[in-house]
């Protein structure tokens, strides 16, 4: 029998339905998942067939809440092969602590993890060796049906050690009847957005452009500019430079901006910042793709707006001047990890490529696939939703090409090291520029007692 368990919520994790956050949850899907009828019992999995005796060895799966609509899903097309399955909700905050304590005992690991790239990336250490190579396992048919460097995050050394679930590329969000009414034309560059902040700061005190309040913030700014914050080269090589132009640049324009009260200094779930939208304050956002219809919703209950009049609008990723290539930032991009412990290795591929590829789940999430089969599918969905301004789709498709590279994280922790880096900035009252040089001391530090060589000058 298929079980279903619930072990953590992880609160970072957007994966809490009363925030809506990460990329699903029951509240901000298009449709929901019990309007989905029974197709076909075939599996999708196309790299072989299932030669297994039954009954095959059980196993567990770590997801959160948004991947649990797919896993009911899953259970009413598939329910012999679901009654092989155990799932649990998880703190997947804690899957490389966990990894090490299974590792100690000799049991206990999950055959599946869903989980961030970043957190992936550090069970990959010869300490952890917890993922397996799924490159050898799934069919060219399979990796080709990828938008391309999709699974660049997940591979390491050649193997791809996980498989994405979605990128969750930034793009720019902006309320169209307040952008109308106040007569201001959507910026394309970044010079072009600091200096309308500076004016809407002069002739609309009050209202905002933008969240910056943890690391996530520090990413959507930074990596947009190309700072080499922790830029991997290879395995056992990092570029940090936070000395870099293209820093300095990222922290002048957001100490600007959080100067002149257009950039709040919150999280985008911090409760004081989803009343910024709820009155209506919020003209512009710089945020992944999921949070369209997981934050903003446009449905009674929804973090940002409460109806959906057509009044979110959704451009492409800012560039800035003078730079030849526009680069954007992601938050989240969920992946696919398969133990190499796991005893049903065919049973574990089989769950997993159903939910990168099946129309059935993609009708009904807020994530933007990265499996380019199934984007009509969710492309119907998102551009008939009366929450737009405009069809998000061809944005955000135009957005998954112009992730940064620094969207591939080393096997330390980035994300921790940035969010102090925010939070003692904030704190403190200094400008991040100031505080750069520290950022720079602290990630070194970090990436060296990981192992890694530091590079200063990339060229």
């Amino acid at each position: 029998m298929m079980s279903f368990a619930k072990s953590y919520y992880f609160p970072w994790s957007l994966g809490l339905a009363a925030l809506l956050v990460s990329c699903a949850g029951p509240a901000p899907s298009i449709a929901p998942p019990s309007a989905i009828q029974p197709a076909t019992n075939e599996s999708p999995l196309k790299t072989s067939s299932d030669t297994s005796p039954s009954p095959q060895p059980r196993i567990t799966i770590w997801l959160d809440s948004a991947r649990m609509d797919g896993a009911f899903i899953y259970q009413r097309l598939f329910p012999d092969k679901a009654s092989q399955m155990d799932f649990r909700e998880v703190d997947r905050n804690q899957f490389p602590a966990d990894v090490l304590r299974f590792n100690q005992q000799g049991e206990g690991w999950p055959d599946v993890v869903f989980a961030e790239t970043n957190l992936v990336a550090q069970v990959v250490d010869p300490q952890h060796d917890f993922p397996l190579d799924l490159g050898p396992a799934l069919s060219a048919e399979v990796l080709n049906n990828f938008e391309p460097h999709a699974n660049d995050a997940c591979t390491y050394g050649g193997k791809l050690l996980c498989l994405r679930h979605d990128t969750a590329p930034m793009v720019l969000y902006y309320n169209k009847p307040l952008m109308d009414k106040f007569g201001y034309r959507l910026p394309v560059t970044w010079q072009e957005y600091e200096a309308l902040g500076e004016r809407i700061s002069r002739e609309h005190p009050g209202f905002i452009i933008g969240s910056f309040g943890d690391a996530w913030g520090f990413k959507a700014y930074f990596d947009a500019s190309g700072c080499p914050s922790s830029w991997v080269l290879d395995d056992k090589r990092v570029h940090i430079n936070f000395g870099d132009a293209r820093c300095v640049r990222a922290a002048k324009l957001v100490d600007a901006l959080l100067a002149n009260g257009t950039l709040a200094p919150y999280g985008y779930f911090d409760s004081r910042f989803t009343q910024i939208p709820r009155d209506d304050k919020l003209l512009m956002l710089i945020a992944p793709s999921w949070m369209a219809l997981a934050a903003f919703g446009g449905q009674r209950g929804s973090p940002y707006y409460q109806t959906a009049q057509h009044q979110l609008g959704v451009a492409e990723p800012l560039r800035w001047d003078g730079d030849a290539q526009v680069m954007t930032s992601t938050m989240g991009g969920g992946a696919w990890a398969v133990s190499k412990h796991t005893q049903n290795l065919h049973l574990a591929l089989d769950f997993i490529v159903w939910m990168v590829s099946a129309p059935e789940f993609w009708a009904i999430t807020p994530d933007y696939p990265v499996y380019v089969p199934v984007q009509p599918a969710w492309e119907k969905a998102v551009s008939a939703n009366p929450l737009f301004a405009n069809d998000p789709f061809p944005v955000m498709q135009t957005a998954s090409q112009a992730i940064s590279p620094l969207y591939v994280l080393p096997g330390y922790d980035v994300m921790g090291t940035l969010d102090d880096f925010v939070s003692r900035a904030l704190n403190q009252k200094k400008t991040l520029e100031s505080l750069l040089p520290d950022l720079q001391t602290e990630m070194t530090t970090q990436a060296e007692a990981a192992g890694y060589e530091v590079i200063l000058d990339d060229k």
